[in-house]
């Protein structure tokens, strides 16, 4: 951002300075060459001002330059207006030694427990392993309270609400935020950026792939979620998309997105924070199973609307919910 500081210069022509210096020689009896010289000295301020306005841009611009993400463990603010408040987000990093443009940026999304740095420690070892630059965003619970806000993207503000919330309060482009950020700080031009969301992150993202607008990424990874939204315009939202602005092309487009449903083959268990609600369980009795019914019915509509359906689905093998194991996993697919 380009910010302006000589307003003063222009100011002290404005309210008249310049105008009571030439009065006070005019007082003095000086009265010769009198508009002249109030001429003259307006035009030498003017120049000034010009002259001078961009090295003062310049000098302001620097203060804007992001810094980049060091190599190991780090963390950063970044500013960021949507959301409970306008505070900024934590954004913690881990930065392999190795990593230059060209390798990978992950860009992972915690679960329930907003715990990204908990996430970011999960994924230091792929990162060494494969020269990964990881970016985990905290949706913390001040800035994004309770479920409507960050797992459901604030489409409503609460379950059960007949009236959506106005698409310019969604927090979907938090996500496109947080990538162009990283993509500036690092002025990356060649690595591919992937995410990746395990959990109540893996909700958010299903629905950022459904109804975000700016999707960037070269890859997406959706991870044991709990439950979705399915692609089923005879569904109310979240369950479905009944009443959702979302066109015909805007769902084509995102069946055309680079998205892995990822499952654990082992997540069959109906635990304490499973959602046990008829609607759920409409979609399957666990985790793996409504995967499975979400995969399905995407695909099964993208073959009644006759687009192309990019969608990949894989199940990893003893796993059951745990997002450091399908991290590991996921880190062996890029």
């Amino acid at each position: 951002m380009m910010v302006q500081t000589m307003p003063d210069i222009y100011e002290l022509t404005k309210i008249g300075a310049i105008d009571m210096i030439i009065y006070g020689a005019q007082s003095s009896g000086k009265r010769k060459g009198f508009i002249m010289k109030h001429s003259i000295c307006k035009i030498i301020f003017l120049m000034l001002a010009v002259l001078l306005l961009p090295l003062q841009t310049t000098q302001a611009a620097s203060t804007q330059i992001l810094s980049t993400v060091p190599v190991g463990s780090g963390r950063y603010l970044m500013p960021e207006s949507r959301g409970n408040s306008s505070e900024p987000m934590h954004i913690f990093t881990y930065r392999s030694s190795s990593w230059q443009d060209g390798k990978p940026v992950l860009v992972v999304f915690h679960g329930l427990n907003r715990n990204a740095d908990t996430y970011r420690d999960g994924w230091i070892k792929a990162a060494e392993e494969k020269g990964f630059l990881v970016v985990c965003p905290e949706f913390s619970e001040e800035k994004f309270p309770g479920v409507p806000y960050y797992n459901l993207g604030h489409v409503v503000n609460q379950e059960g609400d007949d009236q959506l919330n106005p698409e310019s309060t969604w927090i979907f482009p938090v996500i496109d935020d947080v990538t162009a950020d990283v993509r500036a700080r690092m002025h990356i031009r060649k690595s591919p950026v992937i995410l990746f969301a395990h959990s109540a992150g893996a909700q958010l993202i299903h629905r950022y792939v459904l109804l975000g607008e700016k999707c960037t990424a070269d890859k997406i990874v959706i991870a044991n979620a709990g439950w979705y939204t399915m692609p089923d315009r005879s569904i109310d939202f979240p369950y479905g998309i009944k009443d959702v602005p979302l066109t015909n092309k805007q769902l084509a487009k995102a069946f055309s997105k680079p998205v892995t449903i990822l499952l654990g083959n082992q997540d069959t268990k109906r635990s304490k924070v499973l959602r046990k609600t008829p609607e759920a369980d409409a979609q399957g009795m666990n985790r793996l199973e409504r995967g499975h019914a979400f995969y399905q019915t995407a695909q099964e509509t993208a073959k009644k609307m006759g687009v192309p359906f990019k969608w990949q689905l894989q199940e990893v093998s003893g796993v059951g919910h745990d997002g450091d194991a399908m991290g590991t996993y996921a880190a062996s697919m890029f």
